[in-house]
């Protein structure tokens, strides 16, 4: 009896214990409480702070205070204690515009202008105007600023190194492009999900190195002048492009699924100065359309013409039917450099209406450092094997071929040779080669590793 009197005991003190009495603590309580806590330190402290970080803030402000009220949740907020303070706010300004404002590591500021948006009302056009980094930035302060404000814009505004837009529209885009004319030192920038019909300028001197423009609709212009940018990733209609200053880009993502609104963005000398631009990357992924459609025409006039610094191309293509092989083909005779291609079959992407293009006369050896093509979304063993025969024919390399499919081990095709008599009074027998499918092992070499690009 003694013995069965302990285990209840036990039992009522293990219950006790398991009991979660900390989760219905007050936040301001288990904010205090994570500020002091490792956040890594088990699933119920991230389970807490993923409740915190949903907690949002609502302050009513003038539009003309919006500066000095960002400015003052950026000096609250502590790297090292990121919990300290609540990191989400919903401003509502004078002028029925919402803005959501989510502060986050790494120097991270996400402004987000969805919420309250009508999404049936009719788009209006409009011009974002961004202006980053400029050398003129103590003359930009000189309009009446308290010292308190001044102190917090030179200061606190230069440690947002990431800065994202979401959903800016026509009612937003003065506000927005006057509030991050603050942002000294942005060094990442995103903007995503933006209704048209509409046209972004950024410019950005000293230190912005990435620019991500994603999901935006009806973009017409993108005008870029940036001398220190790096890394560009589009995705969103064919635009035009205008790029000045762009000497250093290694890293490009012209995720375009289709031509654009107007008709005039097929005019392929249009998109001369994109193809310069992008001529030193060693990172790039296109779609076979605008290929076949924009850049194909403009190489074909260009004798001295490499990308003599690609390493990584991921090609997205509606099918590898002759057509598009021929193209793909064609453009990698540019591409004296490549170490990895992937290719992704995408029965959603465009399928332009070209007729058959003839390839640049292609040479041999070209592409003597291509080691591995990944290849997706191809729906015959047939195909993929055919078109490691057509490489090999045209480029005389013959690079490790791995397919991937959703869910699924990757495998990679092995060739191997098998005699064959051709008939009964040859005296010699014929070489031909048989393939087969094999699991992939895991890859230390790193080649076969995911493009930078995917998700």
């Amino acid at each position: 009896m003694e013995h069965e009197s302990d285990g209840i005991t036990d039992n009522i003190i293990r219950s006790e214990i398991n009991e979660d009495h900390i989760s219905k603590l007050p936040n301001d309580v288990l904010r205090q409480i994570l500020s002091l806590h490792p956040l890594n330190s088990g699933s119920k402290a991230v389970a807490l702070l993923r409740r915190l970080l949903k907690e949002t803030s609502i302050i009513t402000v003038k539009t003309e205070d919006i500066e000095s009220a960002i400015g003052d949740i950026l000096v609250k907020f502590d790297e090292k204690k990121p919990m300290k303070n609540p990191t989400k706010f919903e401003f509502h300004l004078s002028n029925d515009l919402i803005m959501t404002a989510s502060l986050g590591l790494n120097q991270k500021l996400h402004l987000d202008f969805s919420k309250g948006h009508d999404q049936e009302e009719i788009p209006t056009p409009f011009w974002l105007d961004i202006l980053l980094n400029t050398m003129d930035f103590a003359l930009s302060l000189s309009y009446s600023l308290s010292v308190k404000t001044l102190k917090l814009t030179s200061v606190n505004y230069l440690t947002v190194k990431t800065l994202k837009l979401t959903s800016v529209n026509y009612l937003s885009c003065d506000f927005v492009s006057s509030l991050i004319s603050k942002f000294r030192y942005v060094e990442s920038l995103i903007i995503e999900k933006c209704e048209g019909p509409w046209a972004l300028s950024v410019e950005g001197l000293a230190n912005l190195k990435s620019l991500r423009v994603l999901d935006c609709d009806d973009i017409e212009l993108v005008f870029l002048k940036a001398w220190e940018l790096d890394s560009l990733w589009y995705s969103g209609p064919l635009c035009r492009f205008c790029l000045e200053s762009t000497m250093h880009l290694r890293d490009v993502k012209l995720d375009i699924k289709g031509p654009g609104i107007s008709d005039y963005h097929l005019s392929c000398m249009l998109y001369n100065p994109l193809l310069r631009a992008i001529r030193d990357v060693s990172v790039l992924t296109l779609h076979g359309w605008m290929v076949k459609d924009i850049f194909a025409p403009l190489l074909s006039s260009k004798q001295d013409f490499n990308f003599s610094q690609l390493e990584d191309l991921w090609w997205i293509d509606s099918c590898m039917e002759d057509d598009n092989i021929n193209c793909l083909f064609g453009f990698l005779n540019f591409c004296t450099s490549l170490k990895r291609m992937f290719i992704s079959i995408d029965k959603r992407s465009y399928l332009s209406p070209s007729e058959l293009l003839s390839p640049t006369k292609v040479q041999k050896g070209r592409l003597r450092h291509l080691k591995v093509v990944k290849m997706e979304g191809f729906e015959k063993e047939e195909d993929i094997i055919g078109f490691k025969e057509h490489l090999m024919q045209v480029f005389n390399v013959e690079p490790r071929i791995v397919e991937v499919r959703k869910g699924m081990q990757g495998r990679y095709l092995l060739r191997f040779p098998k005699r064959q008599a051709i008939n009964k009074k040859a005296q010699s027998n014929k070489l031909k080669f048989c393939y087969k499918f094999v699991e992939e092992v895991e890859d230390n070499t790193g080649l076969c590793s995911k493009h930078p690009h995917m998700p």
